[in-house]
């Protein structure tokens, strides 16, 4: 069992264990924010004819030639044509149709010129100026042409992409499905949040916290409850949420202690270690497992260390469930408003805000680092990671964060 590692291996062993990738067909709008799985080839041209994209007379360029605006040409009207309806009639010299946005263009013209830049009564138009061939006409398969690839597997699917499949008439689509995260906090000391406080008892606030970060990246949370510290409830939980469950999140129970034994119920329920501890602050006790093509993770019960744990090590596996393959957040180079005056002996990371001002990043520290002051990182956008044997840092110097709603690939 690896014991005591650093955040790259961590990660690095978590990422590389994760391949139970599910998918699953859905309708074009339950897709919305959910990972491609398939490439999209066009069935057909996107449009599927030469169309008008505004209101105005379709007619041929060449009566236009010596067209100005003292001297306008004036061309018969034939037809008048609506977006969904064909013209039966061809232009021929001198003539145009009166076209709506959206509209086939009809046989024979090859310009469409703007209402407003017209005069007009039902029977004829004046045209004040020359216009190019094929001006102001929108050509078949100039969005889409048929047998090109359109969408790639590994698209996120947005608004957008909604619509690129709607318009080749694609009702499902298949995607990569959101994992389903059991949540389960374990610990004598704790109430469900609806109890009275009693003496030497806190609330369970863990779980909400860890539910809340899965939903925010998309995935679907299930908070368990809470269970008390004995190894055999431990294991039970574990056992039957394994029957569901894509991915199971535990807090509290396992750092070094007469009552930490998630590491060890991991064990009795069949899963294998993949790590215990990782060289960082807070969250130092993190328990990493994987049982039935699963990833287990035990985070520590002190609510900030459980918070940036997730971030950190929980964060990657999830969007990689997803279907996605960015992993890490953006990041940006920041002034530090803020005085750290420790000397890290291990990486620490730290919820910070930041904020752009002028085109520059500047960045706070909060008055309080605990692994357990949770409020400490209410309000907070980023994480600052003091490397190990670094510090302490000044007001002024400058520091990279990594921006917490952000990914590498957006902005």
């Amino acid at each position: 069992m690896l014991e005591y590692i650093t955040v790259e291996n961590a990660k690095k062993i978590l990422l590389d264990e994760t391949n139970d990738m599910k998918q699953s067909v859905i309708p074009i709008l339950d897709s919305m924010d959910h990972v491609l799985a398939e490439d999209i080839i066009s069935e057909t041209d996107i449009p599927p004819f030469d169309r008008s994209p505004l209101d105005g007379y379709a007619f041929k360029s060449e009566d236009c030639i010596n067209a100005t605006e003292h001297s306008p040409v004036t061309l018969e009207v034939i037809d008048n044509i609506h977006a969904g309806y064909v013209s039966s009639k061809k232009i021929a010299k001198g003539q145009a149709i009166r076209i709506m946005t959206g509209a086939k263009i009809p046989e024979g013209a090859d310009v469409v010129v703007k209402y407003e830049d017209t005069e007009f009564t039902d029977k004829e138009v004046k045209i004040f100026g020359y216009l190019k061939p094929q001006s102001n006409i929108v050509k078949a398969g100039e969005d889409m042409r048929a047998g090109d690839p359109i969408l790639q597997k590994g698209t996120i699917i947005g608004p957008a992409e909604i619509g690129v499949l709607a318009s080749q008439g694609i009702t499902h689509v298949k995607v990569y499905s959101k994992p389903t995260v059991a949540i389960l906090a374990t610990g004598d000391e704790l109430l469900n949040i609806e109890e009275k406080l009693e003496e030497g008892k806190i609330r369970n606030s863990n779980s909400y916290v860890i539910a809340a970060q899965v939903k925010r990246l998309g995935g679907n949370a299930k908070i368990l409850g809470i269970c008390k510290d004995r190894i055999n409830d431990v294991k039970n939980e574990l056992i039957s949420a394994l029957k569901w469950a894509d991915m199971i999140i535990t807090t509290g129970g396992a750092s070094v202690g007469d009552a930490d034994i998630v590491k060890e119920a991991f064990i009795e329920a069949g899963a294998d270690i993949l790590f215990w501890k990782a060289r960082m602050k807070p969250g130092t006790p993190i328990v990493a497992a994987k049982c039935e093509n699963k990833i287990l993770f035990g985070l520590s019960g002190n609510p900030a260390a459980a918070y940036i744990t997730f971030e950190i090590f929980v964060m990657p596996v999830l969007l990689k469930l997803m279907g996605k393959t960015k992993y890490n957040r953006m990041k940006v180079e920041a002034t530090l408003e803020s005085n750290f005056v420790k000397i890290s002996d291990q990486s620490r990371y730290l919820g910070a805000f930041t904020y752009k001002k002028e085109g520059s990043y500047y960045t706070i520290l909060p008055d309080k680092h605990s692994s357990g002051v949770l409020s400490s990182l209410a309000g907070k956008n980023s994480l600052f990671l003091i490397p190990e044997g670094t510090g302490p840092y000044k007001k002024g110097d400058r520091i990279t964060v990594e921006l917490i709603n952000h990914l590498e690939e957006e902005l």
